[in-house]
């Protein structure tokens, strides 16, 4: 088969021109001089091309910053000067390729940027790279461009404005926002009274003092310096400002949009395609706008603009606390301390665990010796220190990882009371884990994708992970109420078992299995919750999700609630041996060399 050279280089140059970019799309109005001066058109005046700017009464003109460059484009503009080209096209060449539709080579601005174009003749043209500055890359470059002769007067007035945004230099701030602010400000000119109909309005004076009142606007609007004006966005704020970590943002704001919280005078609404929380602008009756008006983070402002009665964005109506220090064996939690109940259930825990050690110490327990507590208290620290500090230490690392992580002296007394056992520990265990990777690399890492992977329990191997971790504790839960039952009845006068811990830790699973299908109909069912089974079904059974925002809050406190309860019963309870376990298991290792028994 025979191939048409031809058609197959016209294709991949228009292939090229599209990847490169359109500059008719959205040329910018900042102009590299550098690049500028070297071009072709270097030492061109600008007015040669732009004739009719020095016509107008008003540039730049509001009114024209929404439309594409190529909406001012004329080809006679090129064809003054390259009148050749037409001719060439007749004839079906363009340079070195052949033609077959001239009128396709109308628009020269879909190949050709007139700013930066090199002579074709150009040996450099071969090694240049229209992305960096032209002095940078080659010699010959460098010394063409600085044998040429300076811009015309002409010219360096047009660059007052044009010229492209130099980070070091002082005063590029002033000049780039005085270039926003002909349209956008509120002095009163000509072309603000045209702009104020369609676009917002900045009083200058009232973002003194903002966090950005340094930045040129150009930071955070990078491509708002070009045309369709309308269409750009703005940065995102992650590129100069880290994510909050788990302390301050929760699994839940990860998809509230920066602004939603920290702008000021906007709306918070919901994305129906994306289901982010996003925002709108409310302007005052002047016009003004007022989110570039940022304050200090206000909590209670900032919370209520979602977090209120009736919303519409799934919000809870409450303002919950931050999951505190007792959430940790089951969530990505913080170490923050504010709420009621974790207070009350921590002094609780606390004063239990000091009852019990002074009971101890004093002999009072069966199986301890009777004597003076602060020289037993002693004795114990002192021992202690020998086996942490000495060759001993070894031993304990031992018997804490067979005994107490691997559960081998359990194993080796009954199979089936280790996989009950195995089944609420470690369900625990990974959660713990779980949790405390994601808060410590929230606060290390906080650039790091995957640890808002281990945040977001929408992630899919975050939800399945929760959900089969809440399933392996329920079920142990179950199966050893079920061996308690079973052993009362086949034989009397054996310890009873505290059914009040193990209804407690079910309790606690089970309501939250609850709140966690209220999250996820609250939140539109997110993409990846689906690998939460247990709670996504249960999510699916409410029938209008919008009546649980206000239903979600008093849920948590009941969860909450049982998890203090749970913790303060912990030293008055069968479960103390979570804590005890470990410490006998430690001095019993120590005393098979040398001990030190209190």
């Amino acid at each position: 088969m025979k191939v048409n050279v031809s058609a197959v280089v016209h294709l991949l140059t228009v292939v090229f021109c599209l990847l490169i970019g359109i500059p008719g799309a959205g040329a910018s109005w900042i102009i590299d001089p550098e690049r500028f001066h070297a071009s072709v058109h270097g030492q061109i005046a600008c007015q040669e091309c732009h004739e009719d700017i020095s016509k107008l009464d008003l540039h730049p003109d509001p009114r024209n910053v929404t439309k594409r460059a190529s909406d001012f484009f004329q080809p006679e503009e090129c064809l003054a000067c390259h009148d050749a080209i037409m001719d060439d096209l007749h004839r079906g060449v363009h340079g070195k390729l052949k033609v077959k539709a001239p009128n396709s080579y109308r628009d020269c601005l879909r190949c050709h940027d007139p700013h930066y174009q090199i002579s074709l003749s150009d040996p450099a043209r071969k090694r240049f790279k229209p992305d960096k500055p032209v002095g940078g890359q080659c010699g010959a470059c460098h010394e063409r461009r600085n044998a040429l002769p300076p811009f015309s007067e002409e010219g360096e007035a047009c660059l007052r404005c044009h010229h492209s945004i130099a980070g070091d230099d002082p005063g590029e701030t002033e000049r780039v926002n005085g270039l926003c602010l002909h349209c956008h400000g509120m002095s009163g000119t000509r072309a603000q009274a045209i702009a104020q109909e369609f676009v917002p309005l900045i009083d200058e004076g009232s973002q003194e003092g903002t966090p950005h009142a340094d930045l040129p606007c150009t930071t955070c609007h990078p491509d708002a310096a070009a045309y369709t004006h309308e269409a750009h966005q703005p940065q995102d704020c992650g590129q100069c400002h880290p994510p909050h970590d788990e302390r301050v943002s929760g699994s839940v704001h990860m998809t509230v949009s920066c602004q939603s919280c920290h702008l000021k005078r906007v709306r918070a609404v919901r994305d129906k395609t994306s289901g982010w929380i996003l925002w709108e602008r409310e302007r005052s009756q002047d016009g003004r706008s007022m989110v570039h008006e940022m304050v200090q983070f206000d909590t209670e402002t900032a919370c209520k603009r979602c977090h209120f009665a009736g919303n519409l964005l799934g919000a809870v109506s409450m303002v919950l606390p931050a999951k505190s220090v007792i959430c940790m064996p089951c969530h990505v939690a913080t170490f923050s301390l504010s709420d009621t109940i974790s207070i009350v259930s921590l002094v609780i825990f606390v004063l239990g665990m000091a009852l019990f050690w002074s009971l101890y110490l004093t002999g009072s327990l069966p199986g301890s010796a009777k004597g003076n507590a602060l020289r037993r208290f002693a004795r114990l620290l002192g021992g202690a220190a020998r086996c942490v500090f000495g060759r001993r230490v070894g031993l304990i690392v031992r018997s804490l990882f067979w005994d107490v992580l691997l559960q081998r002296r359990l194993y080796r007394l009954s199979r089936g009371r280790w996989a009950i056992h195995a089944l609420i520990f470690y369900g625990f265990v990974v959660r713990f884990i779980w949790g405390v990777a994601a808060l410590v690399g929230s606060v290390w890492k906080p650039d790091w994708p995957v640890v808002w992977h281990l945040v977001n329990k929408d992630y899919s191997a975050t939800a399945f992970v929760y959900d089969l971790t809440g399933l392996m504790i329920l079920t142990g839960v179950g199966l050893a109420f079920g061996r308690g039952w079973f052993r009362k009845v086949m034989a009397r006068n054996l310890p009873e078992q505290d059914r009040l811990a193990l209804g407690l830790i079910a309790a606690i699973v089970l309501v939250g299995f609850v709140l966690e299908g209220m999250r996820i109909a609250l939140n539109g069912y997110p993409e990846g919750s689906a690998f939460s089974l247990i709670g996504y079904a249960i999510g699916l059974l409410f029938e209008f999700p919008r009546r649980l925002v206000e239903v979600y809050g008093f849920v948590w406190y009941i969860h909450a609630a049982l998890t203090g309860v749970f913790i303060a019963y912990i030293p008055f309870s069968r479960l103390l041996h979570i804590f005890m376990a470990p410490v006998v298991l430690a001095m019993n290792a120590c005393k098979r060399r040398k001990g030190f028994g209190v």
